[in-house]
């Protein structure tokens, strides 16, 4: 991962950048273990959209209050960005006030902007 970025693009997102992964109470029923890899290459490639989608948007700084899986952790890298996970939310909040910039909690909001 690189340590220094010029003109640098900073996305503030409130959630994980984990493998995705059922909600509390939903139980899959697995009969064959070639679906049992089926889902975790599902997973994967969910959290490879949500990284996409954050690096489309131009961001090459990425804060998040939550954690950084190392598989998102991969993808960043490819694309030459940074990944700061755990950031306090204050911390989180000045640099988004500092910066102009305003928190993402769910990619749904980012969904046709540019």
């Amino acid at each position: 991962m690189p340590t220094r970025i010029e003109n640098a693009k900073i996305a503030c997102i409130d959630f994980n950048l984990n493998k995705f992964k059922m909600q509390m109470g939903v139980q899959v029923l697995v009969n064959d273990p070639k679906n049992l890899e089926k889902i975790r290459h599902q997973e994967c490639e969910i959290l490879k959209e949500r990284c996409q989608k954050i690096l489309k948007s131009g961001a090459n700084v990425i804060l998040t209050s939550k954690g950084i899986d190392d598989v998102a952790n991969k993808y960043l890298v490819e694309a030459n960005a940074i990944g700061l996970r755990r950031v306090e939310k204050n911390d989180l909040r000045r640099i988004a006030k500092s910066t102009g910039a305003t928190i993402v909690t769910t990619l749904a909001t980012t969904e046709g902007e540019e």
